[in-house]
């Protein structure tokens, strides 16, 4: 059974993901205090899973990026979820105020 520590969203809006090497573009769909789920644009294969991502999300009512460290924990076709694993408590926190911003838009929290 999944245990689920905190409110999660639908949302929209632009991460910039790096492995190191490469960063590219993509689109956080989901997101809660705990991780996020971005559409990576195309399918992934297992081989193009990297162990650890540096993410800078930047949210639509922010003016700077939240900038953390998450690992992937699935995938399913083009969207891939992240478990954060280096997150300020302030990004944190600026996460949760998004999801309230986004609830109060008349989007359901799970």
């Amino acid at each position: 059974m999944e245990r689920r520590v905190g409110l999660r969203g639908r949302t929209d809006f632009a991460v910039t993901a790096s492995n190191g090497f490469f960063a590219h573009q993509v689109r956080a769909v989901e997101l809660s205090g705990t991780g996020i789920v971005l559409d990576q644009g195309r399918d992934l294969s297992p081989e193009e899973t990297p162990l650890y991502m540096h993410l800078e999300i930047r949210l639509p009512e922010r003016r700077r990026p939240i900038v953390a460290l998450a690992r992937p924990v699935r995938s399913y076709g083009r969207q891939q979820a992240f478990r954060f694993i280096k997150i300020s408590d302030v990004d944190r926190l600026i996460l949760a105020e998004h999801l309230d911003v986004v609830h109060r838009r008349g989007v359901e929290l799970n």
